[in-house]
């Protein structure tokens, strides 16, 4: 089955005020070192019990040793990386209290240290010293950064004629990442500026040497270093033909790069009162508009609302109010403002008068359908601070 990932810090703090051990729960340590036998500091460990969809991960402290908080046994599959390092992995069976230990094997291949990087590391080494490159620099990040992180973009190497082909691409295509047709007005401050960004962008990631400059960043220490955090699988239902031909790069292993934002679900996340973690999806599909999280069991529910299209209506953008609930944009067809009540789960969609423009509107905006119903704002939702 296909799966996505989206990422919460569940704890930013020291592990002593972890939960307290249950019965069953075990804890799980070890070190990491260097092939020289360098301790290393601010390793990122993580750990994944066989059947469940939650990674637990912590980093290694200053003496290179790594302490999870407890716990439920079973079989683990754990694993660690750190920027220039391979991965290591194993498995481990926590049916008692265990150490894992890794040795890390520096990276040889310039091209793998590269594309581990993220995406800030990498636009920090695109060059802006002359006037001319700082404003190709600013180019780049205004409008090649909206489908895709700065990482995706630039973690393949083209010629200038290559990156060329790409911009005549990306220069149509909105941020929703969908590709509106070759007839699409394009980009013009793309197109007024893609012979010059071309040539930037073969200078700094081209078949010849490399024009970028890459600062190493130190790992975290200290207080930083004592966090714990928490991913979560999105299992994606076959039925509603989300992810089923999506990218077997989940994001999990840094060397084989960041992975595309095409067929990925979340968006924007929020929490709700009770803790639930709740997110948009702004890529098209036939399954949901908001999706919720159950942060104990990692179990997803997908909610939707219908869109003329017949799939559902993309969301964006989330914001609690008082009540817990949440208020987002929303895409049925026109864009709207959008209404998740997280007691009863319904989503209510709230349109603008049919003679007024959309919320958002843009030049992917199309007419309501005839038969829609459209519902006039909430009185005082301004005054409420959705906005």
């Amino acid at each position: 089955m296909s799966k996505l990932r989206t990422t919460l810090l569940a704890c930013a703090l020291p592990l002593a005020a972890a939960t307290p051990v249950q019965a069953a729960d075990q804890l799980l340590s070890g070190r990491i070192a260097s092939r020289a036998g360098q301790k290393l500091d601010g390793v990122t460990v993580s750990a994944k019990r066989e059947g469940s969809t939650i990674t637990t991960s912590v980093y290694t402290d200053a003496g290179g040793e790594y302490f999870f908080p407890p716990l439920p046994e079973g079989r683990y599959r754990v694993w660690a990386q750190a920027l220039g390092f391979e991965r290591m992995s194993g498995s481990v069976d926590l049916s008692a209290a265990r150490r894992q230990d890794f040795t890390l094997a520096e990276i040889a291949d310039p091209e793998r240290r590269f594309r581990q990087l993220p995406g800030e590391l990498m636009v920090a080494a695109l060059p802006e010293a002359s006037a001319d490159d700082a404003r190709m620099k600013k180019i780049f990040m205004n409008n090649c950064t909206g489908c895709h992180s700065t990482s995706y973009a630039l973690q393949f190497r083209f010629d200038e004629a290559g990156w060329s082909k790409v911009i005549d691409l990306m220069k149509i295509v909105p941020v929703s990442g969908v590709y509106p047709g070759p007839t699409a007005k394009p980009n013009q401050i793309l197109e007024r500026h893609q012979k010059a960004l071309a040539a930037y962008l073969a200078r700094a990631r081209g078949p010849g040497e490399s024009s970028m400059k890459i600062a190493s960043r130190p790992r975290p220490t200290g207080e930083a270093a004592r966090a714990v955090w928490t991913l979560y699988d999105l299992q994606l239902n076959p039925d509603t033909g989300i992810g089923t031909t999506y990218n077997p790069n989940d994001g999990t292993d840094w060397a084989l790069g960041t992975t595309s934002k095409l067929g990925q679900l979340p968006h924007d996340g929020a929490l709700g009162l009770d803790g639930t973690i709740y997110f948009t999806s702004n890529n098209p599909n036939r399954g949901v508009t908001i999706g919720k999280v159950n942060p104990a069991t990692g179990a997803v529910k997908y909610l939707k609302a219908e869109a003329a299209n017949g799939l559902a209506a993309t969301a964006h953008g989330l914001a609690r109010d008082r009540a817990g609930n949440l208020w987002f944009d929303v895409n049925p067809g026109r864009r709207a403002l959008g209404k998740l009540d997280t007691a009863s789960e319904k989503i209510s969609i709230y349109q603008t008068p049919p003679e007024m423009a959309p919320l958002g509107v843009d030049a992917q905006t199309m007419p309501l359908p005839s038969t829609s119903t459209v519902t006039a704002p909430p009185t005082g939702a301004i005054s409420a601070g959705v906005w």
